[in-house]
């Protein structure tokens, strides 16, 4: 079998969209599958990568450089233009099956002409619907998504129900391990202190001004409680301003973006993660990785996010969007109750462990597709 994953974003930027692209790659690879992927002219190989993955990029037009009449329209021209140079190698590489993770990329199979034979897979990681969509659907015959919650979603605009492929965790990389004495020093954790992390690109849907809301309680401030913001984006500046007009400059510390493998030292010297998304997540990898470490989880009962957490008190506990007063209360619960962030903990590895795997993840994804070849 061969087969191809295509996203312009796989080779230029990270993210939870992107980490599926490599993880599953690698885990079909590793079963003797033939795996190319396409992305666009761009730096990013992540460690680890499986020798036999062929990795091809190709020039084309960033979001940002097309002219903004809507974001929906510029990430079309950006992959539109994409698809433009990468079209030939893809009709002459003859793949069994094309995976796409966006509809922007419904104009795929128009675009490579008749004479390939490959079928296409949906292997949905959101929504980013746009006019139009639902015609260029046709012409994919493999669906999948990654939670129930984001399989509805599809239904709903396409008529067509996934298969959900949870996405997964590398359970070897991600696992509990002893603070990082060296880290915590340098990032100034005094002994004594219960820390929060929050580890993602710093965008306005993260919902990542309502933990730094929450950490102005009085009832936090009264705690010797630090929260650690990992990750750039455009909302960082605003959020370090936010912070310092707040008089929290010694509780909430801002680190740049990390790379993905060193994660896991970083959740060795926290205590529990907040993930307070506001945007409705498909699934929310982050979280998954997290609760891998053995951390209890403050997350938005929103989206797809539940279905990763599970029920609300088992693995940590899930709050309102835009709730800093709901966060603020956890936050309190958890600095308090060491018993408790720690029966959590094991539960949030143990659910990790026995449903999001990127083995199972690749378990599920091959049974659908031999139902379909």
């Amino acid at each position: 079998m061969k087969i191809a994953f295509y996203d312009v974003t796989s080779t230029v930027s990270i993210g939870g969209i992107q980490t599926a692209i490599w993880e599953l790659s690698n885990e079909l690879a590793s079963r003797g599958i033939e795996v190319h992927i396409y992305g666009g002219n761009g730096p990013i190989r992540p460690a680890g990568l499986n020798h036999s993955i062929k990795v091809f990029t190709f020039p084309f037009l960033p979001r940002e450089k097309v002219p903004d009449i809507g974001s929906r329209f510029q990430r079309i021209i950006e992959r539109l233009t994409m698809t433009f140079f990468a079209r030939k190698r893809l009709r002459e590489n003859s793949y069994d099956i094309i995976f796409t993770t966006k509809p922007f990329d419904f104009f795929l199979p128009y675009f490579t002409g008749g004479g390939n034979l490959a079928r296409y897979a949906f292997l949905s990681q959101g929504t980013d619907f746009f006019p139009g969509d639902r015609a260029l659907s046709k012409r994919i015959s493999i669906w999948l998504s990654c939670s129930h919650f984001n399989a509805w979603q599809v239904m709903s605009r396409y008529k067509r129900y996934p298969r959900v492929i949870y996405n997964g965790v590398d359970t070897a990389k991600f696992h509990p391990m002893l603070p990082d004495a060296e880290l915590k020093r340098s990032i100034g954790i005094n002994e004594g202190e219960t820390v929060f992390i929050f580890a993602g690109r710093l965008v306005g849907w993260k919902g990542v001004k309502h933990i730094v809301e929450a950490m102005g309680f009085e009832a936090v401030r009264k705690l010797p409680v630090k929260l650690l913001i990992i990750g750039n984006g455009p909302e960082k500046k605003r959020l370090e301003k936010m912070s310092s007009e707040m008089g929290l400059n010694e509780r909430v510390v801002f680190l740049d973006f990390v790379p993905h493998g060193e994660l896991p030292r970083y959740y060795s010297v926290a205590d529990a993660a907040i993930y307070p998304s506001i945007g409705d997540e498909a699934f929310g990898i982050s979280i998954a990785e997290a609760m891998a470490c053995g951390k209890p989880v403050i997350a938005s009962h929103i989206g797809g996010i539940p279905e990763v957490t599970g029920n609300d008190g088992s693995c940590g506990f899930l709050v309102s969007p835009t709730s800093p007063d709901e966060i603020a209360e956890k936050i309190v619960f958890l600095a308090c109750n060491a018993a408790a962030r720690s029966r959590m903990g094991e539960s949030a590895r143990l659910r990790v462990s026995e449903n999001f795997t990127w083995k199972r993840s690749v378990d599920r994804l091959l049974d659908e597709i031999k139902t379909c070849l």
